[in-house]
């Protein structure tokens, strides 16, 4: 195991060595910048700028500058906010990742329950209500989602706050602080979570159906099993180790942000942040936040490569 570990993380140095120039020479190539959208500027200014800010040097010497800071742990200089690319996302990315968190947990259980019971019941009244159910919400875009439940929850039933992470104009402390984020945290993490419900509780019930066709199940049922212990115990531990790969990559995801629920919600997490930096071309933050998602990829990957080692006895990790 130690041999293994030691050898994929040599395997992720020339992975993210690859991640980085493919960031930084896509984003150098990309016309314009952050002083080139500053209209007001004089011919002169921007001369200034394009010296102060390192844009008058060659690309691949402004590629080992950054990639020097980058080893450093320096992600950069964000140009718009005017503070470091680290403390600008610091500021906004927990945000994010509160809300991505949460409709993870209950993405995951609800299409876990919704595949088991699908693929137990096939073809059945459940079965069906739930397949048009899926395809509908995966059919409805993100935005319209959005409104429709901020219209309903929050206009005509009154029960949660429209938007924003907190009321405007509060003060509040302690229980009640957390109390109302908590609220406003609701219809977020509502749409994130019918949205995401569909493609998952497809996965694990066409991941159910293969298993609890398999000899061991039938053995299992044979011996007299409770149907129980059958399904929960044996096919659903089966079922579920697929899905180990493909919660690996729901780590950087957590940290990406939803771009178009947090701009519905007007929810100040790392997405608005990351579209207003598209807007006005502040690369030093774009590159900085998309290298930070290379690393957290390549490393969930690892990561759920020894999970799946662990769950699975069948497999050697060499």
């Amino acid at each position: 195991m130690k041999g293994y570990i030691f050898k994929r993380l040599l395997y992720l140095i020339p992975t993210l060595i690859g991640a980085s120039i493919l960031i930084f020479f896509l984003y150098s190539l990309v016309p314009g910048n952050f002083v080139d959208s500053d209209m007001n500027l004089t011919l002169e200014r921007k001369a200034e700028l394009y010296a102060l800010y390192g844009f008058d040097q060659p690309v691949i010497k402004r590629y080992f500058i950054w990639i020097g800071n980058l080893l450093q742990g320096d992600l950069g200089y964000s140009l718009q906010f005017q503070r470091p690319v680290d403390e600008v996302l610091g500021n906004y990315i927990w945000s994010s990742f509160i809300v991505a968190l949460a409709s993870l947990i209950l993405t995951w259980l609800i299409a876990i329950l919704i595949g088991v019971v699908s693929a137990i019941r096939q073809y059945s009244v459940f079965d069906t209500f739930v397949t048009i159910l899926v395809f509908a919400a995966m059919a409805t875009p993100s935005f319209f989602l959005g409104l429709m439940i901020i219209k309903f929850f929050a206009v005509d039933l009154g029960w949660f706050p429209a938007g924003g992470i907190i009321t405007t104009g509060s003060n509040y402390t302690g229980w009640a602080y957390y109390k109302d984020v908590a609220q406003h945290l609701v219809l977020p993490v509502l749409v994130l979570t019918m949205l995401g419900i569909g493609g998952l509780a497809r996965y694990f019930r066409t991941n159910m159906l293969e298993v609890i066709k398999q000899d061991f199940v039938r053995t299992a049922r044979a011996k007299g099993l409770k149907e129980r212990v059958v399904v929960f115990k044996h096919a659903l531990r089966n079922a579920l180790l697929p899905a180990i790969t493909l919660f690996g990559f729901e780590l950087p995801a957590l940290f990406s942000g939803a771009i178009i629920t947090e701009q519905i919600f007007n929810w100040p997490g790392v997405g608005a942040v990351f579209m207003q930096a598209f807007t006005v071309r502040d690369y030093p933050l774009l590159m900085g936040f998309t290298m930070f998602i290379a690393l957290l990829t390549v490393f969930s990957n690892l990561i759920a490569d020894l999970l799946y080692g662990v769950a699975d006895p069948r497999v050697r990790l060499r």
